[in-house]
């Protein structure tokens, strides 16, 4: 048995909710449509089509390459609690345990569903495991209403009733709430596409069935009995390739209902939507599709884009961690007072650097410019006898650097302080 240290679990929990069956019913336009007006109703609204539209769009595969990509870049690096410039290493095992890996995963993606309802119930340390646990579930999203007016959890997906009120406590005090109440996610937006290229690609497939595989054609005598016999017993042993027999006296003309008779009009539209879901996703679509066209320049500008979207991604994580999480923190017991948790910062580019560094150093000789800008613009930490060190520091020349190699003038920058 496990000895679990450093928790105690919350009696407060959300139950006697009624989950049913996801349904998957054929999905088409109209079905965008109901789950739009359902969603917006102000008397009673209802997000079950909606998930249920949702639970179908997360399965296409272009959904997973570009979601998946936002999704990768927030989980792929690690968190950090700082506190007076040092890392907490005992919160940082927190931070960057499994469940909490999880937790991120199901914050951000109130990003792609539009909102996300958590509740915590126990935060421990596993000695078994030699690493935290965080006990918490995402409450089912079809049941969880936070327009204005209600802010519930209801126990009937269908009925938008206040079995449950998330922001008053005490249930408060154990949960995170992420989104807009009236946003329906990046998957609904995207949704459109999904639902076409799925009939496109249904309609591709009977027509590469209809007119790639070969065709057998037997023509009969009307009058010959003998013969249709043999036919017949030729078309069931013949394999699996298609047939096709008539009287000789007759015509059988099979007709392409196709302009362009090697299906292109079919991949053009898949193309289309392809394109269409990875602007809605990322943004942009040279860094996830193979274009005919394109330059570095226009490839950069689009990565650019991108990296503006994941940007936007951790801000709405670091607001929620260090807000409503880092309260709940509070509750079990951790020491967060005047900390921060902080994503780990990327490998520096060095051209970027130099480019920085050139911009404020210009600026700088001509307006009086705050130390701290550089401390913070390179995440250079502040020593802490610093207005000690500032007063044996050598006056510098207004002039250019001789220096023009980036890194050894970074490395000169960041390495060899002008102390006396």
């Amino acid at each position: 048995m496990a000895k679990i240290t450093k928790g105690k679990e919350t009696t407060v929990k959300t139950t006697n909710i009624n989950i049913t069956q996801v349904r998957r019913p054929t999905m088409e336009l109209k079905t965008w449509k109901e789950a739009l007006d359902a969603f917006n109703s102000l008397t009673n609204p209802n997000r079950v089509k909606l998930y249920d539209l949702l639970d179908f769009v997360e399965l296409d595969e272009q959904i997973e390459a570009t979601w998946g990509k936002r999704r990768d870049s927030i989980l792929n690096k690690n968190l950090l609690f700082k506190k007076d410039g040092k890392d907490d290493e005992e919160l940082n095992k927190l931070l960057n345990s499994p469940d909490m890996n999880l937790l991120v995963k199901e914050i951000h993606n109130a990003v792609a569903y539009g909102y996300s309802l958590i509740q915590i119930h126990n935060i421990y340390y596993n000695e078994e495991f030699e690493q935290y646990s965080i006990d918490f579930n995402l409450i089912n999203r079809k049941h969880v209403h936070p327009e204005i007016g209600f802010e519930c959890v209801s126990k009937d997906q269908n009925q938008a009733t206040k079995d449950f009120l998330f922001k008053e406590p005490p249930l408060s005090n154990y949960m995170l709430w992420v989104g807009d109440a009236k946003d329906k996610g990046l998957f609904f937006k995207a949704a459109k596409y999904v639902i076409l290229k799925t009939g496109n690609v249904s309609d591709w497939s009977e027509f590469a069935e209809v007119f790639g595989m070969p065709l057998a054609e037997i023509t009969y005598d009307d009058y010959d009995q003998e013969t249709i016999n043999k036919m017949v017993t030729l078309l069931q042993t013949g394999g699996g390739k298609k047939t096709i027999a008539h009287p000789k006296n007759s015509e059988l003309n099979l007709v392409d209902g196709n302009n362009a008779s090697d299906g292109s009009i079919f991949k053009n539209l898949a193309d289309f939507c392809n394109a269409s879901i990875s602007k809605t996703i990322v943004g942009n679509t040279l860094t996830t599709e193979q274009g005919s066209v394109g330059s570095q320049s226009l490839g950069q500008i689009h990565l650019e884009v991108e990296r503006q979207k994941i940007q936007s991604d951790q801000r709405l994580i670091l607001s929620i961690l260090n807000g409503q999480f880092k309260a709940i923190l509070k509750r079990f017991g951790f020491n967060v007072q005047g900390g921060e948790i902080w994503f780990e910062s990327e490998a520096q580019d060095w051209n970027a650097l130099k480019t920085k560094y050139e911009v404020l150093s210009g600026i700088a000789r001509i307006v009086p410019v705050g130390d701290n800008i550089f401390y913070e613009e390179f995440d250079i930490p502040k020593p802490e006898n610093y207005e000690e060190l500032k007063k044996t520091m050598i006056p510098q020349p207004a002039t250019e650097p001789a220096n023009t190699n980036v890194k050894a003038l970074l490395k000169d920058f960041f390495a060899k302080p002008l102390y006396k």
